[in-house]
């Protein structure tokens, strides 16, 4: 069970604060009562975490890590851009497939630190497993405060949905673009 405890402080550590990030951004155009799509892209970014986690930590897949270290404020970047550029959420179905894909991609960023961690150890699929829950159950505390956020600032301010939206996919933008910056 530490691995659950693990994978929820890989999301809330305020040093990796990308995954974050990625939440605030992936949720900026959304609102409280569209809280089923959101735990649906939540699972969707877990189901590609995970995914190229246990690929990499079985040894399937090898990756450049500095090239996953620029890509994770790609991702985030992206997806920022992406709020602005589109009024309103999108085609749900589309955003379910790029953040899982994106979800592949933040998943390979921790999967040298995992395979370190369990190396070796016969029992690291059901050590994966508890991890992943953590890491959801992570993802889904960091998004309940950012819905909680958004709701206090649309109920109570002059905010619309559009306003707000492009604040915080502003906000998520000029920080994934100085972390991308950062790399070179």
């Amino acid at each position: 069970m530490n691995e659950l405890i693990e994978g929820f402080k890989h999301i809330t550590d305020l040093e990796g604060y990308d995954h974050m990030l990625f939440i605030l951004a992936m949720s900026a155009p959304f609102t409280i009562s569209d809280w089923r799509k959101l735990l649906i892209l939540v699972t969707a970014f877990t189901f590609g975490h995970s995914l190229t986690l246990a690929l990499a930590a079985s040894g399937v897949i090898r990756f450049n890590s500095n090239l996953i270290e620029l890509l994770i404020p790609i991702t985030i970047f992206i997806t920022a851009v992406s709020n602005i550029l589109y009024k309103g959420t999108g085609n749900i179905y589309v955003r379910y497939i790029v953040t899982t894909g994106f979800g592949l991609i933040h998943g390979m960023g921790f999967s040298s630190y995992f395979r370190m961690m369990y190396e070796g150890n016969a029992n690291w699929v059901a050590q994966l497993f508890y991890f992943n829950c953590g890491v959801e159950l992570g993802q889904l505390l960091v998004l309940s405060i950012i819905l909680a956020l958004s709701w206090v600032a649309l109920r109570w301010s002059a905010l619309t949905n559009r306003s707000w939206n492009i604040s915080l996919s502003i906000f998520a933008a000029l920080v994934s673009g100085y972390l991308i910056l950062d790399k070179f």
